[in-house]
């Protein structure tokens, strides 16, 4: 047996413990040593995120990844961080998963909160990743699922036709394209009004629609109203005819009188005003006098529809003299009703307007009744004498 074979083996042993040293460092380390546990949920994690990848944050590797899981509503993806790089994190740091290059593999950075907040990333916390970077394999797949469901044959085709069809088209395309501009350019500025007339339009067919059920009840309804005109079309013909016949008896009265009716119109006018002036009193005026006559009847006998009235002379009234009693049209103050329909007793005697109209039967003063002989004699012979 030579003598260099055991130094060999010896050499051999230690170069070999070493790599299994160094191996099972590696693939341990993360369970022997102490860090702060972190979850991150994505909706997705890429390609080429794996186990151990960094963590950073600033820039600064802080940890790594553990696990990463996928689920139905995305990834989960489990970090560990170093105890001190997380005592000086955010409480609630933001998470992307971002990629060194195109083709490289992936890594997530920590991000600080878009306002401050508490230090120290504390075990179980779950933060939400913001943002994934697409890979450049993932866009090959994207488009490999695309050519896959897209017959090749077929695709070279349609573009064929495509071309032929646009080929020669040139002059066209660009004056289209130019009117296409013009167009849009006289539209810009109106953009404003017909957002709120869109905006406007959504209002108005929440409405309709809403009314949807009251518009169909009232096309059922129109559609029952049309069927009764098509059976009653007989009858309908009779009255159309029948008011056709009454207009023109009408005319007939009305056309030889026109003038006259005219007239009287015009004549009306001034009544007519001054009714109109005055017609919120009427209401109020008849529905006290009405009153008055439920309170009456008792007294003086009455029927509901007529009343029974005894009635006297008043003496002590002056006789009419001309030109001292002619009426004066000098009353003003407006239409008004007072305390009426009804006048309470606290209410009594009730105010009134003092106008001045010609006629003050108190002008002389008298305070009781007065004889005057020529107006008694006046009155039993009728003015005769």
């Amino acid at each position: 047996m030579p003598t260099w074979l055991p130094k060999v083996a010896a050499i051999c042993f230690v170069v070999v413990s070493a790599l299994v040293l160094v191996f099972v460092y590696h693939g341990f380390r993360g369970s022997f040593t102490p860090g702060v546990k972190v979850t991150v949920e994505s909706g997705r994690s890429g390609l080429m995120l794996e186990d151990d990848a960094m963590v950073k944050a600033h820039g600064v590797h802080v940890g790594s990844v553990t696990t990463v899981q996928q689920t139905p509503s995305g990834a989960v993806i489990e970090l560990r961080l170093d105890p001190d790089a997380a005592a000086r994190l955010p409480a609630d740091p933001g998470a992307d998963i971002r990629a060194t290059t195109v083709f490289g593999a992936k890594y997530v950075t920590l991000t600080d909160p878009p306002s401050p907040g508490p230090v120290g990333l504390t075990e179980g916390t779950v933060l939400r990743a913001s943002n994934v970077t697409v890979e450049t394999n993932t866009v090959f797949e994207s488009l490999s699922d695309v050519l896959q469901a897209v017959d090749p044959a077929k695709l070279n085709r349609t573009l064929g036709a495509l071309s032929s069809a646009l080929r020669g088209q040139g002059e066209s395309l660009g004056r289209a394209l130019v009117d296409t501009d013009a167009v849009l350019t006289r539209i810009e500025p109106r953009t404003e009004t017909l957002r709120r007339d869109l905006a406007a339009a959504e209002t108005t067919a929440d409405i309709y629609a809403g009314a949807t059920d009251g518009i169909v009840a009232s096309f059922d309804n129109l559609a029952v109203t049309g069927t009764t005109l098509v059976d009653r079309a007989d009858d309908l013909d009779r009255v159309l005819l029948a008011a056709i016949g009454m207009g023109d008896a009408g005319r007939r009265v009305v056309e030889p009188n026109s003038e006259q009716i005219v007239d009287v119109l015009d004549l009306l006018r001034p009544t007519a005003s001054l009714l109109e002036e005055y017609s919120p009193v009427l209401p109020c005026f008849l529905q006290g006098a009405d009153r008055a006559r439920q309170l009456a009847e008792p007294a003086s006998g009455g029927n509901g529809s007529s009343m029974m009235l005894k009635s006297t002379f008043l003496l002590g009234t002056d006789p009419y003299e001309y030109p001292r009693n002619l009426p004066v049209v000098e009353a003003t103050g407006g239409p008004r009703c007072g305390p009426l329909p009804i006048v309470t007793a606290d209410e009594t005697p009730a105010p009134y307007v003092v106008a001045n109209t010609g006629a003050n039967p108190f002008e002389a003063g008298n305070t009781s009744p007065v004889f005057v002989p020529d107006s008694l004699f006046e009155l039993l012979t009728g003015g005769a004498g």
